[in-house]
């Protein structure tokens, strides 16, 4: 366990991350990969909703009340011994159908659920810290445990210092395997001369390809990075924020979801956002009145992809216009979507699985 401190209380950050998270039933740990986990708590092989919450509740109490590894066991096994799922037992495949021997708890699966799961919720925190300081600290260092312990292509990143948001995060952001014990340290250009560091070049590793033979997905793996570690969980969790946020905002009463939308486009994290959207990300919610739009949901959103395309033709400050141009504007729609003309802008959105979203925004002519 060295390197990180995983009795200590985690922020605030970590503790919420862990705690959106819904429910998922698993058999296999391919059966649900990267991002997905930001969405949902699995442990594989438990098949029942009442025993995945129990142990959900004890990996909770590791993260939020800081309780050390062999606390967490000594509350779990019990537990589950006495509900049967421990040690050795024929399970049936949902998938394949096929009676298998396969391990269910052990000491063994105890000590890959607490690690697991109290890196990621960290990592989730520190990353979520990480984009409100960008703006002051925009560098990180890669940070591995030189011990014997240490994979040799993490001892060779050891050192690394890249902007925040560099590409090169978005599948190596640590952690970046099983009981893998890096982490990322975020400095500001002060930092970095007083350490005597210097910006790096992104490393590289040749990637291999990978085949999930649950789910038939092939894709090019990071040398370096375990598959299902190869992503930003950090970035992941971000999304899923703002996918839950637009969720609460579609149903809250439309005074609340305004001045809601008002703080959130005011705050560093949209400032973050716009900074390194990330192509495939969620949309940030920027403005409400969808349904006028063409919507079946309320809050518009502003998709990565647009953000990124208008990066050098935009601001912040003409993105938080986004509502007074929708609500001044008049609308024509059409087979693409709809057009809104008002405040001095004009707005080209379509809805997407009845979300609204922007894609393209100008100013309008004199």
């Amino acid at each position: 366990m060295a390197g990180i401190d995983l009795t200590a209380l985690a922020p605030e950050e970590a503790v919420e991350a862990f705690r959106r998270k819904g429910y998922e039933l698993t058999f296999d740990w391919r059966d649900m990969q990267r991002d997905e986990h930001s969405r949902a708590f699995t442990v594989a092989k438990v098949a029942c909703l009442d025993l995945l919450t129990d142990i959900r509740r004890a990996v909770d109490a590791a993260i939020s009340e800081g309780i050390t590894l062999r606390e967490f066991e000594r509350r779990l096994t019990p537990l589950l011994q006495e509900r049967g799922w421990w040690g050795r037992q024929a399970m049936t495949d949902p998938l394949t159908g096929e009676t298998r021997d396969v391990q269910l708890g052990s000491p063994r699966r105890l000590r890959i659920i607490y690690d697991t799961n109290l890196r990621m919720a960290y990592a989730a925190g520190r990353w979520e810290r990480i984009e409100q300081v960008a703006e002051r600290r925009p560098w990180l260092r890669y940070v591995a445990v030189l011990d014997d312990r240490t994979r040799d292509q993490h001892r060779r990143w050891h050192d690394t210092v890249l902007r925040w948001d560099d590409p090169w995060w978005n599948q190596h952001a640590p952690p970046n395997g099983w009981n893998c014990r890096c982490t990322v340290q975020q400095l500001s250009d002060r930092d970095i001369a007083r350490r005597g560091l210097a910006p790096s070049d992104p490393p590289s590793a040749p990637a291999r390809t990978w085949v999930n033979r649950r789910t038939g997905e092939v894709r090019q793996v990071p040398g370096g990075v375990d598959p299902g570690f190869d992503y930003n969980v950090g970035r992941s969790n971000m999304d899923h924020l703002r996918a839950t946020t637009a969720a609460k905002l579609d149903a809250a009463s439309p005074d609340l979801a305004r001045e809601t939308i008002a703080s959130l486009v005011r705050s560093p994290a949209f400032d973050s956002f716009l900074r390194s959207p990330g192509a495939g990300r969620a949309g940030y919610p920027v403005a409400t009145g969808g349904q006028r739009l063409g919507g079946s949901l309320e809050t518009v959103t502003l998709p990565p992809e647009t953000a990124q395309r208008l990066a050098g033709t935009l601001t912040a400050e003409d993105w938080r216009r986004a509502q007074a141009a929708i609500d001044a504007g008049a609308v024509t729609t059409s087979q693409a979507g709809a057009t809104i003309e008002g405040a001095g802008y004009v707005l080209e959105v379509e809805a997407r699985d009845g979300r609204v979203e922007i894609r393209d925004m100008r100013p309008a002519r004199p």
